[in-house]
């Protein structure tokens, strides 16, 4: 029994010594094919077209600061916490002109139809907890808001619908369990 315990022993010790430089040999070429498909090449990537760049737009603290800038407004956007004079679309202006059809949240407006989807245009109702970027907002004057008749409701600087979202489910629930009721 001794006797093919050691060869037992002697056949796994072979079986690890030939499978062994296997394993290290495949492991190297996996670790090595990409130093070997880049000979003889550049590994920094080339330099990109330096294109023209937007200026970024003018700081103001209040709308009237913009008026000189067709179609921008004193707004502050998500990801800046200054106001700058911005074009609807929050861009910034491209030689003191603006294209955007839309506005977005806090631009000034005449009427809705200049506003963006989910957005009205309204006088803010700003006292004395409203955040600091409406009052560059003269009281009279319209900006975009959301349409909180429609459910919307300001959050991150955007207009959510998670009212709706949340009374639509409601109502599904509801079918769903007057249907299993009469069926």
């Amino acid at each position: 029994m001794r006797v093919f315990a050691r060869i037992e022993m002697w056949c796994r010790r072979q079986a690890i010594a030939a499978i062994l430089p296997l394993l290290l040999t495949a492991w190297f070429i996996g670790e090595s094919s990409e130093a070997l498909t880049t000979f003889g090449k550049s590994v920094t990537p080339p330099p990109k077209p330096v294109g023209p760049t937007t200026p970024p737009a003018r700081s103001c603290s209040h709308q009237s600061e913009c008026a000189g800038i067709s179609g921008s407004s004193c707004v502050r956007t998500p990801y800046d916490s200054a106001t700058r004079c911005l074009c609807g679309d929050n861009s910034p202006p491209v030689n003191g002109q603006c294209e955007a059809q839309t506005k977005s949240l806090y631009h000034v407006c005449a009427t809705s139809d200049e506003c963006g989807d989910e957005l009205i245009c309204g006088v803010p109702n700003i006292t004395s907890t409203a955040p600091a970027h409406l009052y560059v907002h003269s009281p009279q004057e319209k900006i975009c808001l959301c349409d909180t008749d429609s459910g919307f409701k300001e959050k991150d600087h955007a207009c959510s619908d998670a009212d709706i979202l949340r009374t639509s489910l409601f109502a599904i629930i509801i079918f769903s369990c007057l249907r299993k009721l009469f069926q």
